[in-house]
Parts: structure tokens; sequence; C-alpha cells
């Protein structure tokens, strides 16, 4: 059950359906967005304020959910996402400082992990203002446009790869208390719920 409840979220949260554990890792300072497309993470400075909150993961799959607890802090330095089992112990370590994102997972378990380097990059897509990503994206021709509350993930062809809607408005420096991904192309759906909103 832990195995297939892990490897589930690990499916789900990458926003192609594919993780970087499939194929050659991706350099320090690169994270996989789709098979073949890499890209470098804005700086956490760029995020806009200062945070630390924890959050539930939701993954809706093939009617199925799922809910991975993370805990998530944001300085002008560095962004720390921790994630943990439904018992409390740390699974899975994600440090982004100093242009390098370093991942540790505990070992020993016998059980496939959730790929912490996607899951900060997703967060870091939903949260990072549209112009600190801008950059990042224009080298693939990729886009992130933002409307009122949602945002639109285009690839290269202009196709729509995410939707992501928030309940309230994007401001910068902040996290919503209700993030959600809608993967138009694998037909999967994540849910972010922060338990306390904007780092309150």
């Amino acid at each position: 059950m832990i195995k297939r409840f892990t490897l589930l979220i690990a499916l789900s949260i990458s926003l192609m359906g594919c993780s970087s554990l499939l194929g050659s890792p991706e350099p320090k300072s690169r994270v996989a967005l789709a098979k073949g497309v890499s890209v470098t993470l804005p700086t956490p400075a760029e995020f806009g304020g200062r945070v630390s909150v924890s959050q539930l993961i939701n993954a809706d799959w093939e009617g199925e959910a799922h809910t991975l607890p993370v805990h998530l802090e944001i300085t002008p330095e560095r962004v720390v996402l921790v994630g943990f089992s439904a018992w409390g112990t740390r699974l899975i370590t994600a440090t982004y400082e100093n242009g390098r994102l370093e991942e540790d997972a505990l070992a020993g378990l016998g059980i496939v992990l959730p790929d912490s380097r996607q899951i900060l990059m997703n967060l870091m897509i939903a949260l990072w203002p549209v112009e600190a990503w801008a950059p990042h994206l224009k080298p693939i021709n990729w886009t992130l446009i933002e409307q009122d509350e949602h945002r639109i993930l285009r690839d290269e062809s202009g196709e729509t790869v995410i939707e992501i809607q928030y309940d309230e408005p994007f401001k910068l420096g902040t996290v919503p208390a209700f993030i959600q991904y809608e993967h138009k192309q694998q037909h999967y759906r994540i849910t972010i719920k922060t338990l306390s909103p904007n780092g309150r």
C-alpha cells in the first residue's frame, strides 16, 4: 500500500507525467519539465517574501485520491521543502540555495519515493511571479500566463499543458490557501491546501 501510494504521488506530481528518475539525472541547477526538456529555476529572492507553511498535496489519479503532507519554507536565501509520511516520518527533502538544488530521501524503506525536485518545481511555478519565470521558459519557447485567479502553462506549440487555479487573485510573496493543478494532457488533478495561508 505504501509503495503504491508513493509511486502514485511520484507519477501525478510530475508536470508531464514522467519523473526525472526514469532518465538520466538532471544537473543540480536544472529540473526536468518534460521528456527531453529542462529549465533552471528562478532565485529564492524572486519569490518576493518570506514564508513558512505546512501543506497537504492531494493527487487525484484514476478515481483515487492520496495525500502527501509537506512543509515549505521560503526565504530570500533558500527554499526548503520537506515531505512526510502519514505517520510523520520525514521522507524527502529538497533544498534550493545558491543556484543549486539538492535532494535527500530516507533510505532503507524499500519503497519508491516522490521526486522532491518535481514537487518543488511545481510549487515554484505556482508561487513565483510570472515575470521571474519568463527568462527561464523563453529558451524552450514555453510560456506561463497569469489571468486573475489562474495561470496557464503552454508548450512551444501553444498547447495548454497545465492550468493552475487559486482561491484568490495571486499576490506576490504569499502562499494561497488553495491551489489546484489540472494536467490537460495526462488527465490528472493535484490540489494543494495550505494550513497557514500567507505564512501566518
